[in-house]
C-alpha cells in the first residue's frame, strides 16, 4: 500500500478518513482501519510496504506503531542482505567461469604441443630398437606412450568437444552393437551384461558414434565396478513418442551420496588412476545433444539413466 513519503500512514476510520478515497485499494476493499509503513532500500529506492489492517475502525496504539517501523527496519536490513549476496554470487560465477574458459584454452594449445614431441619420442624410440623384435623396455616405453597420447586425447575431447555429427538411428540397434563392442571385456571379468527394450524400433536424432562412445564408458564404469561374478542390466525405455532413456544399472557397491554429485567433473575419480575424463565427456556429449544424464545409488549398486530426444 502506498504511504505519504517516509512517515506511516495511519488511518483509525477509513469511513471518515478523506485519505482513504484517495488510495483504491483501502477504499475498494471495504477495510476498516490501516496502518501502513514503507520498506526502503539503502539506496533510497522504496521496496514496497508493510501494513496491517483491520475490518472495522480502530486506533492504533504509539507501541504497535513503532513495532511496525521496526518490522520496516529489519525488513529493509534483509532485502539488502539478500540482493548484495545475489550480487556476489553472480560476480563470483562469471569470474570462475572466465578463469575456467581462459584455462580451457591454454591447456588445449599445452595439450596440442605436448602431442607432437611426444610422437617424435614414439617415433626415436621405434628407431632405435627397430632391430630388436623384443625388448621389454621398449615396450614398456611405447605403452606408456600410447597412455599419454590417450589421456590428451580425451582431455581435448573435454576442452574442444566437437559438434555432433547427426543423423537419424535406431536407438536398440546403437544400444546392441555398444553391447557386442564392450561383450569381450564383461567376458574377461566373468560379467554378466542383459538388454531389456520396450519398443521394436524408436529412431533418435544423434551422433551415432558420440552416443556409442558415451556407453562404452558408462559401462566400461560398470563392469569395473561390479568385479568378478557382476551384472549389469541395459534397459531402453520409451517415455513417450519424443523421448527415450536407457538405464544402465550394476550390482556393485554404489557409490557414496557425498561424492555422487562430483561424478562428471574432469580429473574426479574414485578409481586409483583414473582421470574422470570419460564422465566429463560423457557429460558433454549428451547436454550437446540437449539430452540429459543422472546418476543414482541403488539398494545394491549405481543407475545411470541417459534421457535422448527424437
Amino acid at each position: 500500500m502506498p504511504c505519504n513519503g517516509r512517515e506511516p500512514l495511519i488511518i483509525h476510520d477509513t469511513k471518515k478518513d478523506e485519505r482513504a478515497s484517495v488510495f483504491d485499494a483501502i477504499y475498494e476493499a471495504n477495510i476498516g482501519s490501516y496502518l501502513g509503513v514503507p520498506v526502503y532500500l539503502k539506496n533510497g529506492k522504496m521496496f514496497g510496504t508493510v501494513c496491517a489492517i483491520d475490518p472495522e475502525p480502530y486506533a492504533f496504539s504509539k507501541e504497535e506503531i513503532e513495532t511496525m517501523e521496526k518490522l520496516s527496519s529489519i525488513l529493509s536490513v534483509l532485502l539488502e542482505n539478500a540482493t548484495k549476496s545475489s550480487y556476489n554470487t553472480v560476480d563470483d560465477k562469471l569470474m570462475r567461469l572466465e578463469k575456467l574458459a581462459l584455462l580451457g584454452q591454454l591447456s588445449a594449445g599445452l595439450a596440442h604441443e605436448l602431442r607432437n614431441p611426444m610422437q617424435s619420442v614414439k617415433g626415436f624410440v621405434q628407431f632405435l630398437f627397430e632391430d630388436q623384435t623384443e625388448n621389454r623396455f621398449r615396450d614398456i616405453v611405447l605403452t606408456e606412450i600410447d597412455r599419454m597420447d590417450h589421456l590428451i586425447h580425451d582431455f581435448l575431447l573435454v576442452t574442444q568437444p566437437t559438434a555432433p555429427k547427426r543423423g537419424y538411428y535406431d536407438i536398440n540397434e546403437i544400444v546392441f552393437e555398444t553391447v557386442e563392442l564392450i561383450q569381450t571385456e564383461a567376458t574377461l571379468h566373468n560379467v554378466e551384461l542383459s538388454i531389456s527394450v520396450d519398443c521394436d524400433q524408436f529412431d533418435v536424432h544423434v551422433d551415432r558414434a558420440q552416443i556409442k562412445q558415451v556407453m562404452i564408458n558408462i559401462l566400461k564404469n560398470a563392469i569395473e565396478a561390479v568385479g568378478e561374478n557382476g551384472q549389469v542390466t541395459i534397459d531402453v525405455r520409451t517415455l513417450n513418442d519424443k523421448e527415450v532413456t536407457i538405464e544402465i544399472e550394476d550390482n556393485g557397491a554404489g557409490i557414496p551420496i557425498a561424492i555422487l554429485g562430483r561424478l562428471g567433473e574432469p580429473f574426479f575419480s574414485t578409481k586409483e588412476g583414473g582421470t574422470g575424463l570419460g564422465l566429463s565427456i560423457s557429460k558433454r556429449i549428451i547436454q550437446e545433444h540437449k539430452g540429459s544424464i543422472s546418476f543414482e545409488n541403488k539398494k545394491s549398486g549405481t543407475k545411470v539413466t541417459i534421457s535422448l530426444l527424437k
